[in-house]
């Protein structure tokens, strides 16, 4: 029998010629088929041909050859029929493959392989060497298990029994903004950058394996953001299959925590296996690949801590690459991955599904502080107030891990919480060190002020500045982990964790001796670090942070340092004075002023993100300086522009907070946050922000548009007008605020004296006699420009806004376009009797409605004295509407918009022309449709001619290709 190469592609008329088939012979299907005669065709074969037949979807491979083909229908095919050809199998079982092959065309092979593969693992005695591998991986079985039974999760005491995991599968389909109708994703999203914008629905963790869509491979990442307890449910996995509770399909599930520095060197499987000694990591690592990996269940913690140098050929990009299946043995183990999703963007095109770890709702965050609280429903409805009143740890407490925090303070500090985020991360240290003393030293001495190491007791005082010098040394190195190494280096002692904060850690083995590693929590870190530094010299840490400017922790240590500072080595006083007068040395200004130069510059690059310049608002929240305040103010020109800079709740509070400390100046106020995903939590605390303004003699102008917040998120903002008065204008467009939204915020801006401009473009209302807007109309006499444009209007709406903005004396702007609307003879009057009763409105948009007559306009255009910029593009006008509209165009009209009326020829033109050259004396800007561009130099160059002679301005004629120009 011949062959081909083996890394030559057989293709199915190869196929058919050595193997003598015709094709009526492959085309045969088998409707119903009959296992039992295929058990017997089966037991009819040579058992030493199905030792060399994976019967599995996905991977069909000859043992000798290791020929790899993909997991299609084809591809299956191809496979079977190469073993036809390459083994030179008996006719029995050739009729066999055939059968199935066959059945492949009905999609029931599965069944049928699954058959075969059972039946041959019963009927097969296993060798010699298949029982001595069985036996190695039972006893690391039994090894691990007795590991994570015993292993306890890292978090902060008390640690409820019930943990709480609530997973979503992410789907591919994006959701679509200001349009969120996704319970799993309104239950996640929070507006940081770690927000996952895919739909999401919701799943059991025992299931995330079976309800993978694409069989390739079992691959699944876990992503959540910082706190959401992915560690703790990597950990709760292993725990769970170790008490044959979970994924028991596996006959072994490992654990490796990928921040371990000893993993990151890994070159072999051996070199990752938590064992007792090498001796057992290298029997266990024969035995793994000796297997490719089946049973193997891998859970590989944090992917975002791996540095980026980690090379291509490491253990553990073969892991989990897409070509691994032809260079790896490995192919057949299961993996797990959890990350950040700021870090995990490379994995999506390689897993098999994505699930996300969800934040706690409110119900479930109550859940918790009951069992953390054994039960005590007073304790937990003080706990939750006084949370309610502190939006700085509200707007945190959706992570289990600040959750922990929170509620063990509330234990530790007499039913005291912290006021800041520098005070939450705070009061840990400082429990610790409490617990330190008291249970390991049995003494009650009080910890002193960790801010100020002197004040300290002198049985932590040394191990604390150490600490904080250890801190430092991570930022420096952007490292969390420490090795011994690292410790004498720094001239630091082991007994510094004694103190709890430096948490170790069992590594792997390295030289067959189990060693260990320290981990210290990134954002106690950050908080350490920034302590190390205030104790420098005012001159030194101005120069240190100038130096930490690129590393990426820079933003977290400075906030954690303006917190502990207030910023006070500033001198606000003196740098306000010309640096001539007062040459103050570099102090905290200068990085300010280079924090803000470098956010200017991104500001060339329309819609470019800004989370430096956020940091910077976040550090004036911690340091509660206004003087500081109004010098960023003054820097940035009272203009924030934080557009497309995703924000959480807490960001939120701190811009709002910074409005409303710099609008109690003379100068007015720009706060652009468009595109910030602030949703309705983060309008809840930005409303707790702007506050504190209500006095204020300035006016800010305030931009929410494309938020994705709805009617719960208007109600705050509606907070915001009856609270404060200097809004003076207000962008809410791109939100789907809902009929109920409406209602309310028009409630509030019936009294509001301040805003003058609102814009509710774009916010899926539907009005049509919902009577919101006409009543505000009646009542408010501040509003000057009212945008209700990309909204759907009825003609019952229109007639009472119409009617609502005759005896209306204060709007000037009222933008109608693309409502729906189509003006005709039968409700034209109401435009009719707004044109000539409104004796305000300067500015009129009906753009890309149906205006089928123009008879109405053109009699209130005839009697009204105020309106100057009239725009009718787009609205399907006619020669006729031209004619008809030209009978009024003796008003004061200084502007006229009616390009994008393609119905309009070069007559419509003229006539217009005409009666503009006696008519119509202030009108000096006219669009006109693209395509009739010509007439600029025909038909309007005469009618300027004639209107110069009848002593009238000259128009100014354009059309929609120098609209683009512009």
């Amino acid at each position: 029998m011949a062959t081909k190469d083996q890394n030559q592609e057989l293709t199915i008329d190869d196929l058919k010629t050595e193997m003598k088939l015709t094709d009526e012979q492959l085309n045969t299907v088998i409707k119903e088929p009959d296992l039992p005669e295929l058990a017997a065709c089966f037991d009819n074969v040579h058992k030493g041909y199905l030792e060399k037949l994976e019967l599995l979807p996905g991977e069909q491979t000859d043992v000798r050859t290791r020929a790899y083909v993909d997991g299609t229908l084809a591809g299956m095919l191809l496979a079977l029929k190469y073993w036809i050809l390459t083994n030179g199998l008996d006719a029995t079982f050739q009729a066999l493959l055939l059968i199935i092959l066959s059945l492949l065309k009905e999609n029931v092979a599965v069944q049928v392989c699954k058959y075969l593969s059972d039946k041959c693992s019963t009927s097969c005695p296993p060798s010699r060497e298949r029982v001595l591998l069985n036996h190695k991986l039972s006893s690391y079985r039994d090894y691990l298990q007795s590991r994570y039974i015993s292993t306890s999760a890292t978090q902060w005491s008390p640690v409820p029994t019930n943990k709480v995991f609530k997973l979503a599968m992410i789907q591919k389909e994006k959701i679509q903004r200001g349009r969120i109708d996704d319970e799993y994703f309104r239950l996640s999203i929070t507006g940081k950058i770690d927000d996952i914008l895919l739909q999401k629905t919701p799943v059991n963790l025992i299931n995330i394996f079976s309800e993978i869509r694409d069989r390739r491979r079992n691959f699944v990442l876990i992503e959540g953001a910082p706190g959401s307890g992915k560690s703790t449910l990597a950990l709760h996995i292993c725990q769970e299959w170790a008490k044959g509770k979970l994924f028991q399909e596996f006959d072994i599930a490992i654990l490796v925590r990928l921040r371990d520095p000893l993993v990151r060197d890994a070159s072999t499987i051996s070199d990752i296996l938590p064992c007792t000694n090498k001796a057992m990591a290298n029997e266990t690592e024969t035995a793994i690949m000796s297997l490719y990996g089946k049973g193997v269940l891998w859970v590989l913690d944090g992917w975002d801590e791996l540095p980026s140098y980690l090379p291509r050929d490491s253990i553990i990009n073969k892991l989990i690459r897409p070509d691994m299946s032809r260079e790896s043995p490995l192919h057949e183990s299961a993996v797990i991955v959890t990350s950040r999703p700021s870090s995990s963007a490379e994995l999506h095109p390689l897993v098999s599904s994505r699930v996300e770890v969800l934040g706690f709702t409110p119900h479930q965050l109550e859940q918790y502080f009951t069992e953390c609280l054994e039960g005590d429903s007073q304790a937990v409805q003080t706990l939750l107030e006084r949370i309610r009143e502190n939006p700085m740890v509200e707007g945190s407490c959706y992570l289990p891990l600040n959750a922990s925090i929170v509620v063990n303070c509330f234990l530790s500090d007499n039913h005291s919480l912290p006021t800041s985020n520098h005070g939450i991360f705070t009061s840990v240290v400082q429990n610790s060190l409490k617990r330190y003393l008291q249970d390991r030293l049995g003494k009650t001495t009080p910890v002193g002020d960790i801010t100020s190491p002197d004040s300290m007791p002198s049985e932590i005082r040394t191990q604390t500045v150490q600490m904080c010098q250890l801190a430092y040394h991570g930022i420096e190195k952007n490292k969390g982990t420490f090795s011994d190494s690292d410790l004498a280096a720094l001239h630091i002692t082991k007994e510094i964790s004694n103190i709890g904060l430096l948490q170790t850690v069992p590594s792997i083995i390295s030289d067959g001796h189990l060693v260990y590693y320290c981990f210290l929590h990134l954002s106690i870190q950050e908080l350490l670090a920034a302590i190390h530094i205030s104790l420098m010299s005012s001159k030194t840490q101005i120069s240190v942070f100038q130096k930490l400017f690129g590393n990426p922790r820079f933003s977290a240590v400075f906030q954690f340092y303006a917190g502990i500072t207030k910023l006070s080595t500033s001198r606000p006083i003196l740098s306000l004075l010309p640096r001539f007068l007062c040459p103050v040395p570099a102090t905290v200004f200068d990085l300010v002023r280079k924090i803000v130069k470098t956010e200017k510059e991104k500001a060339v690059w329309y819609g470019e993100p800004k989370p430096l310049l956020l940091s910077l608002i976040n550090c004036l929240y911690e340091a509660e300086d206004l003087q500081l305040c109004v010098f960023v103010a003054n820097l940035l020109n009272h203009n924030i522009d934080l557009d497309n800079t995703t924000m959480n709740p807490i960001d939120c509070l701190s811009v709002g907070y910074f409005a409303s400390a710099c609008s109690n100046t003379s100068n007015g106020f720009t706060l652009s946050l468009h595109s910030c995903s602030i949703g309705d939590q983060g309008c809840k605390f930005l409303a707790r922000g702007l506050s504190k303004c209500s006095h204020s003699h300035s006016q800010i102008s305030l931009n929410l548009s494309k938020n994705d917040f709805q009617e719960e998120g208007i109600h705050h903002i509606a907070e915001i007008i009856e609270n404060t008065s200097s809004i003076s204008e207000l962008n809410l467009s791109h939100n789907p605020i809902g009929s109920s939204g409406l209602s309310t915020l028009c409630e509030a801006l019936s009294t509001n004296t301040s805003l003058k401009g609102l814009d509710l473009s774009n916010c899926s209302l539907s009005l049509d006699d919902h009577g919101a807007i006409p009543r505000l109309l009646n009542t408010n006499t501040i509003l000057e420009s009212l945008d209700l444009s990309y909204n759907v209007i009825g003609n019952t709406e229109l007639k009472n806004l119409c009617e609502a903005l005759s005896t209306n004396t204060s709007i000037k702007s009222l933008d109608l376009g693309i409502c729906s609307l189509t003006i005709s003879d039968d409700n034209g009057a109401a435009l009719y009797q707004l044109l000539n009763t409104n004796n305000s409105i300067e500015h009129l948009y009906l753009y890309g409605n149906t205006v089928t007559s123009c008879r109405h306009i053109a009699a209130g255009l005839a009697v009204n004295k105020t309106l100057r910029i009239l725009h009718l593009n787009s609205c399907k006008l006619t020669d006729q509407s031209i004619e008809e509209l030209s009978t009024g165009l003796i008003s004061k009209i200084k502007t006229l918009y009616i390009w994008g009326n393609d119905s309009i020829t070069e007559d419509g033109m003229k006539t217009l022309a005409r009666h503009l050259t006696t008519h119509c004396s202030e009108l000096t800007v006219l669009w006109i449709p693209g395509h009739l561009r010509f007439c600029i130099e025909t038909v309007f160059r005469d009618a300027n001619k004639e209107r110069k002679r009848n002593g009238l301005p000259e128009i100014n004629v354009l059309c929609t290709r120098d609209l683009i120009d512009q």
